[in-house]
């Protein structure tokens, strides 16, 4: 049976390019996606979440919006990265699918008393941060989460900082401290996975809305990354939460203690992944090491399996 999940998401380019593998991934039951300021504000994250599932021509999928502000104060979101609206700048309709009437929070904690549950996490850990508080011991009920943020050897917000974490330091901390079973991806192996022109020109190549849609929201933020790495290798971040799930085998991962820097001018925000041997066996496992070539050919394969 398809493994039940619902995703926690600030769309953002490379959470959509995410959500759309899940959607087309026949391992994965994507329940709700749940929205959280982050790459942009709270209203456009959701809107973004409604556009894409119409996209894909998935109304049945519940959204629900979450926290639009991080635990300590005003949100702290990302300018220009993926666009003003999130996703490239493009035109887009107005989507026909709803928002649901209940928090994220609230659709989180039914779909965990639903059955077993795996949340992916891919914007700031607001919402898995308040889901804790609202409900003690939820932490218990959940399958596993895997979560896209933090980074060991260098930040991309600061130098010590992932934007994920950087963005409510004080929510990852409390999300890393729960007794849920955790995968972390961090930017030491997001950075392995990336697309590029080559990938851009297959999908308009598909001749659908889906692979048209997806190389028109590429194509700016591969010119970021020109801007900013001086090559045009779009690192999809956030898939790589989902192609953990798909594939499991694909990414290479260790046992650690992870813990969150709350405090310093210039350290807030910094992940710490403790490796030493005594946390081999430890319930949260990093990321460390993944085939790009293999990463690839799964996007290619299911994005086109959209009509």
């Amino acid at each position: 049976m398809p493994r039940r999940i619902v995703i926690d998401t600030d769309p953002g380019v490379d959470d959509a390019v995410a959500i759309l593998l899940a959607l087309a991934s026949p391992e994965l039951e994507v329940v709700a996606l749940t929205t959280v300021t982050g790459n942009v504000h709270l209203d456009k994250t959701t809107l973004n979440a409604r556009r894409l599932l119409e996209l894909a021509g998935r109304p049945d999928v519940v959204v629900a919006a979450g926290m639009a502000e991080a635990l300590a104060g005003s949100p702290a979101h990302e300018g220009g990265v993926h666009g003003e609206d999130g996703l490239g700048d493009l035109a887009w309709d107005e989507p026909t699918v709803r928002v649901h009437p209940d928090d994220a929070v609230e659709v989180l904690r039914a779909a965990i008393e639903g059955g077993p549950l795996t949340i992916v996490a891919i914007g700031p850990l607001t919402n898995l941060a308040v889901l804790l508080q609202r409900h003690p011991g939820i932490d218990e009920r959940v399958e596993r989460v895997v979560i896209m943020g933090g980074a060991s050897l260098m930040g991309n917000v600061t130098p010590a900082a992932e934007f994920n974490v950087w963005a409510d330091p004080e929510a990852a901390r409390d999300v890393f401290e729960a007794r849920w079973p955790m995968a972390i991806m961090p930017l030491d192996l997001t950075h392995q996975a990336f697309l590029n022109d080559d990938d851009l020109a297959h999908l308009r190549s598909l001749g659908t809305e889906v692979g048209r849609r997806c190389a028109d929201m590429l194509e700016p933020y591969a010119a970021f990354h020109e801007r900013w790495y001086g090559n045009r290798d779009i690192i999809m971040h956030d898939a790589t939460a989902v192609y953990e799930l798909i594939d499991p085998t694909a990414i290479e991962s260790e046992g650690v203690e992870a813990t969150v820097e709350t405090g310093g001018q210039y350290s807030r925000g910094a992940t710490w992944f403790d490796r030493r041997p005594a946390h081999r066996a430890s319930r949260t496992r990093v990321g460390v090491r993944l085939d790009n070539d293999r990463f690839r050919a799964l996007i290619r394969e299911r994005l086109a399996t959209f009509r």
